[in-house]
């Protein structure tokens, strides 16, 4: 839900990519998982080189999720155009430090670019998970509630901040067990989730009658995923 609300925040792949030959996609009888993983970002790349208009076609895109997720690796759970941006990038900063790679053949830039864009997927897919590691998680919404300004312009109660990263973890609550999570008596409590409602924060489940669930506003999802908003030419060491 968080990257969902942050699509807008993350760059999107450059206009270009290296003018590379890719090789034409390999069927493999065997269901070599590594093989089909790099052969899936290998046909993303080649359908990029072979899109006229500037940003890829929302074919190809769907086409490279599909394969991906029947991979089990949850493109909805991470950037791959924030990958891709990394790779076009750091495979420039190559060429520039060694000349030899525009000379050296296909195959070998191929695999230079490939390798680039592997360990980007890897580092978003690592940056997302440690995202929402429990202390991690912690840490962001506390500090969201003790310095973001839409808190602090709705003097939302800092004996929120639990109840609302009990909620995030816990996917939905009754709203009674919510209030009583805040821990303010049951006036102060209702006051503090017509805030919460109002932030975008806080939302009413239609699955369940009673429950509220974290609705994640992109400006809440910024303090939550906070690399999304980094630069994205570098990979991290």
């Amino acid at each position: 839900m968080a990257l969902i609300q942050l699509e807008q925040y993350c760059p999107k792949p450059a206009a270009r990519l290296p003018q590379i030959k890719f090789s034409p996609s390999v069927i493999s009888t065997e269901p070599d998982y590594r093989h089909r993983t790099v052969e899936a970002l290998r046909d993303y790349c080649r359908s990029l080189l072979n899109t006229v208009e500037a940003n890829p076609s929302a074919s190809s895109q769907t086409a490279t999720r599909q394969k991906l997720d029947e991979l089990g690796l949850r493109t909805n759970l991470w950037s791959l155009d924030r990958a891709l941006t990394r790779a076009i990038v750091g495979y420039e900063k190559l060429s520039r430090a060694d000349s030899s790679l525009a000379q050296q053949r296909s195959a070998e830039q191929e695999l230079e670019f490939l390798q680039l864009l592997l360990s980007a997927c890897i580092d978003e897919v690592s940056l997302t998970l440690d995202a929402f590691l429990p202390a991690v998680l912690r840490t962001r919404v506390f500090k969201a509630f003790e310095s973001n300004g839409r808190f602090l312009e709705a003097e939302v109660h800092r004996a929120v901040g639990p109840a609302l990263l009990c909620l995030i973890v816990q996917g939905s609550m009754p709203q009674n067990e919510f209030e009583m999570f805040v821990g303010l008596n049951s006036e102060s409590s209702k006051i503090e989730v017509v805030k919460l409602k109002a932030l975008g924060i806080l939302a009413v489940s239609n699955a369940k009658r009673g429950w509220v669930e974290p609705a994640l506003p992109g400006w809440l999802a910024v303090c939550l995923i906070p690399h999304l908003q980094t630069p994205s030419g570098s990979l991290r060491q």
